[in-house]
């Protein structure tokens, strides 16, 4: 395999940049789309489970609440997984998907963990002066990627985060933006192709179909996870070679 389409966590020691880590990023979420997609589709479609137990019951009791959970704790498996799988590729190999998974199941409690804290930190920065929530909430991106695949336990991955951002905040806060624009894209993209379906529709008088209507919008939305965990991961590369 050559070098020009295998990114490599040792991709340079020089300085970071915003154009590179950005560029490692796409190249990582093109190179993963195979593997990834299905996984980001499973999400997606478990996400909506509470939704289409309300359709079916207006009953939000207990059983609804646990469907809550249960498909928040699956959702966030299958994030990680996405992430595990992608750390492979980015490290030049590639695991089986149940060795993964096994990986992923161990760190669950530990991402939960940093999730929390991160969260609780990040909420008291913008409760107290808003700009250390805005700090924060930069400087902390790379804590789950170092619970995750790096094995760090939760001081570890909040300290580790915090250092690895240290004095390269700009650079790290330009790829959050670009993240949070290449979603805000992915977002319009899927709701341009609900609004095309309808069109189509109403044009041609050719019914859609419940199944095509819903599955191409979600095909669009099951990019997110796959792009946003990418670029996080490449942010993470990019400060590790250069710290």
């Amino acid at each position: 395999m050559s070098t020009s389409d295998a990114p490599s966590a040792a991709v340079s020691a020089a300085p970071i940049a915003l154009g590179p880590t950005l560029e490692l990023g796409w190249q990582l979420f093109k190179r993963s789309l195979p593997r990834c997609l299905p996984l980001s589709l499973l999400a997606v479609l478990i996400g909506q489970l509470p939704a289409v137990f309300l359709l079916r019951s207006a009953d939000r009791g207990v059983l609804w609440l646990l469907l809550n959970v249960l498909s928040a704790l699956a959702g966030l498996a299958l994030w990680l997984l996405i992430m595990q799988r992608q750390y492979a590729l980015l490290q030049g190999g590639g695991g089986s998907l149940g060795s993964d998974l096994r990986q992923v199941l161990g760190a669950l409690p530990r991402a939960l963990g940093v999730l929390v804290v991160t969260v609780l930190l990040i909420g008291a920065g913008l409760l107290l002066l808003v700009v250390p929530g805005v700090y924060l909430l930069v400087a902390l991106w790379p804590a789950l990627t170092l619970a995750v695949c790096e094995g760090r336990g939760l001081r570890e991955s909040v300290d580790g985060s915090l250092q690895l951002v240290r004095g390269r905040w700009g650079v790290a806060a330009g790829a959050w933006v670009i993240t949070l624009i290449a979603v805000f894209g992915v977002v319009m993209l899927g709701m341009g192709a609900g609004l095309l379906l309808i069109e189509w529709q109403l044009v041609t008088g050719l019914p859609v179909g419940t199944l095509v209507s819903a599955l191409v919008p979600g095909l669009v939305g099951a990019l997110f996870p796959p792009l946003v965990i990418a670029f996080g991961l490449a942010l993470h590369a990019r400060l590790r070679a250069a710290a």
